[in-house]
């Protein structure tokens, strides 16, 4: 039973592995990559510690174990939604693709990085399993460190190359969470 915690972290990687590629994208910045893959690594790396701290007494779901798992479903969810907006355009790095635009539909409408709040459900609600405050409060210092920096070169790339346009778009809808960032 303790395994099916690891759900939305299988369906989040079988997603990423998936989805098609991006088509003649220049690379602009390799470092908030690296930081990402730390960060994704830490995130699975402290819940799953814990959780195999557990099994090894009798196992009894907290109550957060179900809520966990599915905020974590519905990240994947949300994140696969964006992936499903911006199509091509979807990428892993920093980079500008042939015939790039900036994309204001679906979620883009509202958040500027919907992929980055559904990886953000999907680790946080992993971590909401464990019913551990601990993985809690790793999870979101983990997240916040390396997307708030990823989110700042990115920001900072597509202005370079958008200009008024993306600078338009940011006035207009909210970073991460609608309402607070």
């Amino acid at each position: 039973m303790m395994w099916f915690a690891f759900t939305p972290v299988l369906l989040y990687l079988l997603v990423e592995g998936i989805r098609k590629p991006p088509q003649g994208e220049q690379k602009k910045d390799c470092s908030s990559t690296l930081a990402l893959a730390a960060a994704l690594a830490c995130m699975t790396l402290l819940p799953t510690v814990i959780l195999l701290d557990q099994w090894q007494t009798p196992f009894t779901p907290h109550p957060l174990f179900y809520t966990g798992i599915t905020l974590g479903i519905a990240g994947v969810w949300f994140r696969t939604k964006a992936m499903r907006t911006l199509g091509r355009f979807f990428s892993r790095n920093i980079g500008i693709q042939s015939q790039h635009r900036v994309v204001n539909t679906g979620c883009y409408r509202y958040i500027r990085h919907p992929g980055y709040l559904g990886t953000l459900g999907t680790f946080l609600g992993f971590a909401l399993s464990t019913a551990s405050w601990l993985a809690v409060a790793g999870n979101l210092i983990c997240f916040f460190m390396a997307y708030t920096y990823r989110m700042r070169v990115e920001e900072k790339a597509l202005v370079i190359f958008f200009g008024l346009a993306y600078r338009d778009y940011q006035a207009r809808t909210w970073k991460l969470i609608p309402y607070l960032y």
